[in-house]
């Protein structure tokens, strides 16, 4: 069947070969590939601003308030005496991990998360936010932990 346009060039039905691209067209050019990547930062200025003011709230909150004894006070409920009746699929040995694992998240995603944002251009703000979420999900989830497993310590 016949094209609405003649081609441009000759075809390889014409049998003429296509034309020779010069050497310097398949190698890669050197100047290129030698020039230091520069990495740019997008930054915005109310990101760094709320992401510092986040940090330094969960500090205090952290520290200087009762909060970590009213989220985490069931810790002193759980037992770790061999004397602790059998609970069942031994669902108390996961409370510590819990509690302890989802505070480390916390904790790795306030520290490392502004710099993870930084190099991919996200903004950073909402990192503290996720570790506070984090740790009231651990906090949450060992409590329910420790409720379930009192009716077989006792």
């Amino acid at each position: 069947m016949a094209s609405p346009h003649p081609p441009d060039g000759p075809s390889p039905a014409d049998g003429a070969e296509p034309p020779a691209l010069p050497y310097d067209a398949y190698a890669p050019d050197d100047a290129e590939h030698d020039a230091p990547r520069i990495i740019r930062l997008r930054v915005a200025a109310w990101d760094v601003v709320g992401t510092l003011v986040l940090l330094i709230l969960l500090v205090v909150l952290a520290t200087a308030t009762t909060w970590p004894s009213k989220l985490f006070g069931f810790l002193n409920e759980v037992c770790t005496e061999d004397t602790c009746g059998p609970v069942p699929f031994a669902i108390d040995l996961y409370i510590y991990p819990v509690v302890w694992g989802g505070v480390g998240a916390a904790v790795a995603a306030v520290v490392i998360g502004p710099f993870v944002s930084l190099l991919k251009g996200w903004y950073m703000s909402f990192w503290p936010l996720l570790a506070l979420a984090v740790i009231m999900v651990s906090a949450v989830a060992g409590s329910m932990l420790t409720t379930f497993s009192q009716r077989y310590w006792h």
